[in-house]
Parts: structure tokens; sequence; C-alpha cells
């Protein structure tokens, strides 16, 4: 079962809305989905959706691949000049810097990088678990 809330974030702030999922690589058609179908909602470019749905599909990944939480959150906010996305686990961020070419992993974040205006990674310790991804694109 999905949790879901919407929050006004301010006056021209936009509104964010955002759902729970269930920490599984199944739940990431669903998270992809929820998504594309909000920023349509919302007026976001085609071009933008597909960027930010690719993003948020990669950092949603991560966080169920590199954790052990059970769930991680998604947060949908689109104003007039930006949509930004953020994931949110109960992990730990694991600094490993993996070699790409040798095991076929570690493209996530410079994906994100590229498709993004703006990343922002607040990484989740052992004594604070937790990790946010913040993705920002402009319209």
């Amino acid at each position: 079962m999905l949790e879901s809330s919407e929050v006004s974030a301010g006056a021209g702030a936009g509104t964010e809305i955002t759902r729970s999922f269930r920490a599984h690589p199944s739940a990431l058609y669903k998270i992809r989905t929820y998504i594309r179908e909000l920023a349509t909602e919302h007026g976001v470019p085609e071009q933008v959706i597909d960027d930010l749905v690719l993003a948020a599909s990669e950092a949603s990944a991560n966080a169920m691949l590199h954790t052990n939480t059970p769930r991680i959150e998604v947060t949908f906010r689109a104003t007039g000049k930006s949509v930004e996305v953020k994931v949110e686990d109960g992990g730990v961020f694991n600094r490993r810097l993996p070699l790409p070419e040798l095991d076929g992993h570690g493209r996530g974040i410079p994906l994100m990088m590229a498709l993004m205006d703006e990343v922002a990674i607040r990484e989740g310790t052992p004594a604070r678990p937790g990790t946010t991804v913040r993705l920002v694109k402009l319209r």
C-alpha cells in the first residue's frame, strides 16, 4: 500500500507531494509512473519529464540496492521555474568509488548530474542514517 501526503510549501514555492514506496526493484516502475503523471499534470515539458524520470529512477535504484531500508520516500515539487524530486531512504551513503568499466556499476550519480541542473546528496551515516538525493531540473 502506498502512503501519500500533500503539503503546501508556501506562496510561490509550489506544492510538495510525497509518496512512500517499498524499497524493492519491483517498485521502480511505480516510482517512474508517479513522477511522470505528476510532472504531466503540472505542465512540465516532455524532455524535462524524461530526464527527471530517468534521474529519479537512478536515485531510487541506488537507495534500493545499496541500503537495507524497507521503504523510500519520493517527493515531487513543481514551481513556475523548476521541478524537483527528492528521494529519501533510511540507509548509509557508501562512498566506495566503483570502476564502471570493471563491474558495470557506478554510473548512476554521473548520469543524474548530466541530466539535472542541480544534484544535492545529503549522505546518511552510521550515526545518522538516511540519505537524501535532491534533483532539480529547470523548465
